[in-house]
């Protein structure tokens, strides 16, 4: 091998084995989980919600790409792999990494950096436009507001505030007299689904555990009301 060869491999080397970049990442996998990742001077901590507000907590530090947490008796290792600003997370399912977390919760799987747009202020920020707009009964403005903070930034919010954004868009549309938009814009909401699904909300559980029922139940109803509203069988809106 020559020398520049022997080079060449040696980078690939130690690419392939670089920590990850320091941030602040937002945990995006499929279903109702949710949380974050912080990785700042060669340490980490994770924090993600599970069904049923079963939680994973880990704190440890970096290894070129892998994490390790925990002691010698019994050290959590997870490895990081970055595929194109989406850092993957594997611990291997490793009782060590398993003991961090409760039944119904997990942190292996995909991050990302949430852009400013998308940042736990900037969408604070909108969202008091929006309504601002939506209270001044600008629909067309406050449609427009709550559509594009959905579009840019739905992956970064936790499922809860996602329907809860659908709703008051969905709300918004009703009031442009656009019904079916309304019903379009509701339909992939936990409440509407399991409704669709023949499940019984009339307990305001919407078929999920007590905890998650509990955190989503505001939500959940103003769905179904606003729902009710865009099929007409609803009278009013609560004000």
């Amino acid at each position: 091998m020559t020398l520049s060869a022997a080079c060449l491999a040696s980078a690939c080397a130690i690419a392939a084995i670089a920590a990850p970049l320091d941030g602040e990442y937002v945990y995006t996998p499929a279903g109702h989980a949710s949380g974050t990742l912080s990785i700042s001077g060669g340490k980490f901590t994770i924090s993600t919600v599970g069904s049923n507000c079963h939680s994973c907590d880990v704190q440890g530090k970096l290894d070129g790409n892998h994490g390790i947490a925990g002691d010698a008796d019994q050290t959590c290792r997870i490895t990081f792999s970055d595929d194109h600003g989406t850092l993957k997370l594997d611990s291997g399912n490793s009782d060590a990494c398993r003991s961090f977390c409760g039944a119904r919760a997990m942190f292996d799987g995909q991050y990302q950096k949430a852009p400013q747009a998308c940042s736990d202020h900037s969408r604070s920020s909108r969202l008091k436009q929006a309504r601002g707009q939506y209270g001044a009964k600008n629909f067309t403005a406050a449609a427009t507001s709550y559509q594009s903070l959905l579009d840019q930034c739905s992956t970064f919010m936790d499922w809860i505030e996602a329907d809860r954004v659908r709703s008051e868009l969905a709300l918004t549309q009703y009031h442009m007299g656009d019904n079916a938009q309304c019903l379009s814009t509701l339909a992939p909401t936990r409440a509407i689904e399991n409704q669709s699904n023949g499940g019984d909300d009339s307990d305001g559980t919407f078929g999920l555990p007590p905890c998650d029922a509990e955190n989503y139940q505001s939500t959940g109803k103003a769905i179904l009301h606003n729902a009710a509203l865009c099929k007409g069988t609803a009278q009013q809106v609560a004000k």
